[in-house]
């Protein structure tokens, strides 16, 4: 068995720590974003300031204007919601990848880590830890990364009929699963080690210790991300399933419902979970 950083330094993708998304990532965190730190890493990043720009000429924000420059769009959406943005936008290259181990396709597991990010921080702010909602969405955006470190083995010796990749077929394909493999790799890029913890623990969120409550938002997104991807915006099975599922949970039954109600509706323009007005 390989160990776990030979397995991350084996996906060129990965290997190297992504400066964009790290630098980002510390802004974000910061309670009083600065702009003069912001700009210059959306500004030397071509990919990130395309990305950016196109988005914000969508029909998503429909502004009056073309907007032509990075510093036009922080002015017309604020400071937060830009940097929640082009952090987003930054881990796009990384996430929107095929998965042939798994069996996902390009968008997917895009799609999957999008409604876990919104979803794990619409849950930690409507229980009043408004504070861990940037971290949260970020655990949330990263929570199955672990996959990208795990696939090339998972298609190389997963068993011929698998219908369904567990955590236990991934420990007999590669040593790990990905809750492990991707604890390991966000450690070795300096991701702060509450959104580590709750990456690592987002199928046992209890035993996260003092991030239990960020790792259950994790976890409960996760599973409510994975529900509403199958559901129509208007589906009258919402409520049976959210009860069924979590008799016990540290959020409230009507806020998850609320949640995968709206997970299912934003569903088709998956790019507004990174901005949505409930952030």
């Amino acid at each position: 068995m390989s160990s776990l950083q030979t397995l991350i330094t084996s996906v060129p993708s990965l290997s190297a720590r992504p400066d964009s998304v790290i630098s980002l990532l510390e802004i974000i965190e910061d309670p009083v974003v600065d702009v003069e730190k912001l700009l210059p890493i959306v500004d030397h990043d071509p990919g990130l300031t395309a990305g950016l720009l196109k988005l914000c000429n969508s029909p998503l924000y429909n502004f009056k204007r073309r907007i032509g420059s990075s510093r036009d769009a922080l002015v017309l959406v604020g400071n937060l919601t830009f940097a929640r943005l082009c952090f987003t936008l930054s881990l796009e290259p990384v996430l929107h990848s095929d998965l042939p181990g798994y069996e996902l396709d390009l968008d997917k597991l895009w799609k999957h880590s999008l409604a876990t990010a919104y979803g794990a921080a619409f849950l930690v702010k409507s229980i009043g830890l408004g504070d861990l909602r940037d971290r949260a969405f970020t655990a949330g955006l990263l929570h199955d990364i672990g996959k990208l470190v795990l696939d090339h083995d998972l298609a190389k010796y997963k068993p011929e009929s698998c219908p369904k990749i567990t955590r236990e077929i991934e420990r007999q394909c590669s040593g790990f699963d990905h809750a492990e493999a991707g604890a390991a790799l966000l450690e070795s890029w300096n991701v702060p080690m509450q959104v580590v913890s709750a990456v690592r623990w987002h199928h046992s969120p209890l035993q996260a210790s003092e991030n239990k409550r960020l790792a259950m938002a994790v976890s409960v997104a996760n599973e409510v991300g994975n529900f509403a991807t199958r559901l129509g915006p208007c589906s009258a099975i919402v409520d049976k399933w959210v009860e069924r599922t979590f008799e016990s949970s540290a959020f409230p039954l009507e806020i998850i419902s609320n949640l995968a109600a709206t997970l299912a509706a934003k569903n088709k323009n998956i790019m507004a979970l990174a901005l949505g007005p409930e952030l």
